[in-house]
């Protein structure tokens, strides 16, 4: 398990739009990357998410920081989905999901526990995520990958070096925007 402290397992990526692209070079871009695993291209929470991480990556950029995103889309509906230059960072096309599994990214046992009613927070988070759907006219696309993956996150420095891991306990436990800038 890769945890605080540890190497990040590298790994050759494609976009839609490039191939062959390193994680360990990748890093070397910015001081901090955040490696994030969220679902797949068409979930409306992930869409959420992607969207969120674009308006605000001017921030990212200001304190040297990029984000690798990992989706279990595949390279044909990131490209119908997605531009060059739209978003703003890499999206890891990882349809056969083996990405997950390296960073030990579990799916949970069921949609009950994936949403996990009881946790006030993850319901609040959920809510924000529908109404921000909502608002923004999205709509769930095509199914792909593990439908209950869980995601997650983890802060690298340039050297590969884990500075922060979280593996999400439910779909919506990540942190927002606000906390991944705070722990730069």
């Amino acid at each position: 398990m890769i945890e605080k402290g540890m190497k990040a397992a590298d790994f050759t990526y494609c976009t839609a739009f490039k191939e062959g692209i390193t994680l360990s070079e990748k890093v070397k871009e910015a001081d901090k990357t955040f490696l994030i695993f969220l679902r797949y291209m068409g979930c409306t929470s992930c869409q959420v998410d992607i969207m969120d991480y674009s308006e605000e990556y001017a921030r990212f950029k200001e304190k040297n920081a990029q984000i690798v995103l990992v989706l279990q889309s595949s390279v044909e509906i990131m490209r119908a989905q997605t531009t060059p230059d739209n978003p703003p960072f890499d999206i890891v096309c990882n349809a056969d999901m083996s990405l997950y599994p390296i960073y030990d990214l579990k799916a949970a046992a069921s949609k009950e526990e994936m949403i996990n009613r009881d946790d006030e927070a993850s319901m609040a988070r959920l809510t924000y995520k529908r109404s921000k759907a909502a608002e923004r006219g999205l709509v769930h696309g095509e199914y792909e990958g593990e439908e209950l993956q869980l995601p997650g996150m983890f802060l690298l420095d340039k050297e590969m070096n884990v500075l922060h891991a979280h593996r999400a306990k439910t779909l919506t436990d990540m942190p927002d925007v606000d906390a991944m800038l705070a722990m730069i």
